[in-house]
This record gives C-alpha cells, sequence and structure tokens, in this order.
C-alpha cells in the first residue's frame, strides 16, 4: 500500500447525497480485474443511459469534466459509499485517481474499506463541505495534510480534521494489517509469553 503523507491537487465536487457501493462499482463489474474497475465506476451516472459499455461519457456528470482531470481530491455528499461492504467501490475510485474523499458523512463499512486501500476519507461539518465544494468549483488547488491532520482551501483557509491515530498511523506508514502486525511482533509475543503464564492448559 502507499503511504500518504501531503496531496496538492485540485478537486472535483460531486455532492449527490447516499451514493451507494453499488453505483461506485457496479455489482455486475465485479468479475472484473482491479484494473479494470476504474473504467466501469460509477457507471449508472458517468454514461449516458447508464450503459458503460457504450463508452459513451455523460457530460453532465462532474467527473467527467476535462477540466478536472488528473485531481486527486473527490468531495462528495453526505453518506457517501452507503450499502453494501465492498471493497471494490474503494478500489474502483483509486483506479480513477483519488486519493482524498471529503463528504459530512460515510458509510461505515466504506470507511473502513478506505483505509484498509490506502485512501483517506475526511468527514467535515455539510456548511464546510459544500463552501469546499464551492471552491473546487472555481478551480482552485488545495492541500490535505495528514503529518498535520490539515487542510489548506484555495482561498488559504486552514481546516483541522479528525482521525483516529491508529488509522492514520496505518495510512502514513502504507501498511495494510498483516504488515501493522507483523511490524508489531514483540507485543504479540510478549502477550503469548505472559499469557502461558497465566493460562498454561490452552498451550
Amino acid at each position: 500500500m502507499r503511504k500518504f503523507e501531503t496531496v496538492i491537487s485540485g478537486a472535483v465536487a460531486w455532492l449527490m447525497p447516499n451514493v451507494d457501493t453499488d453505483a461506485i462499482a457496479p455489482m455486475k463489474r465485479l468479475i472484473l480485474n482491479t484494473d479494470e474497475l476504474g473504467k466501469y465506476s460509477f457507471e449508472p451516472y458517468r454514461f449516458v443511459n447508464g450503459d458503460g459499455d457504450s463508452f459513451v461519457l455523460n457530460m453532465d456528470f462532474p467527473l467527467n469534466d476535462p477540466k478536472y482531470s488528473g485531481v486527486q481530491i473527490l468531495i462528495a455528499g453526505e453518506n457517501f459509499g452507503c450499502g453494501s461492504s465492498r471493497e471494490t467501490a474503494v478500489q474502483a475510485i483509486d483506479k480513477c485517481g483519488y486519493r482524498v474523499i471529503i463528504a459530512s458523512s460515510f458509510g461505515g463499512i466504506f470507511v473502513k474499506n478506505c483505509f484498509m486501500q490506502g485512501l483517506l476519507p475526511i468527514q467535515l461539518e455539510k456548511d464546510l463541505v459544500v463552501e469546499l465544494a464551492k471552491q473546487a468549483e472555481a478551480g482552485g488547488v488545495f492541500t490535505v495534510d495528514l503529518v498535520n491532520k490539515e487542510i489548506t482551501a484555495p482561498d488559504g483557509s486552514k481546516i483541522p480534521f479528525d482521525i483516529e491515530d491508529s488509522r492514520r498511523e496505518v495510512l502514513l506508514g502504507g501498511l495494510d494489517e498483516v504488515k501493522r502486525i507483523l511490524d508489531r511482533s514483540d507485543i504479540y509475543d510478549e502477550y503469548i509469553r505472559n499469557d502461558k503464564k497465566i493460562r498454561p492448559w490452552l498451550y
């Protein structure tokens, strides 16, 4: 998993509420390999008539606007990533090039999957999300600093955000769950040694 520290990028705003994981990574596309997921991401919105096989883009969909090509920050609507537990939804977003998702609320399991895939979900007050969306539409550049847990908006304002220390550590270190456990093997070894003394019958 890639290490995450600072993202300096423009942003694309799409404030549609309640975008679920099936809209992000449609069920019928889950047989595809990970590299192809980005091709069909957001299929119901991204393509005319919701048909990704037509390859006809819906140019009313903000993420298709060429001026946002290459941006790494997605500003989304409330309850983004709701619905079924689907890590492929996060993989599809990653394949689109986004490293940061800002919204007023997220689906709970979606957030967990973001951290496991190296994406940073940031939850802010709804009014603030709307204000950042306006600045994104004006073409401003954002700085998302995970080390200091702070967003610098295009207008120069500094916006702190909350993140659990353990999740911040995972992103900064580029750690997956297995690597994180292996890096703390001394702690687990010590636990086992002590547990053998307390509950020898288990061993």
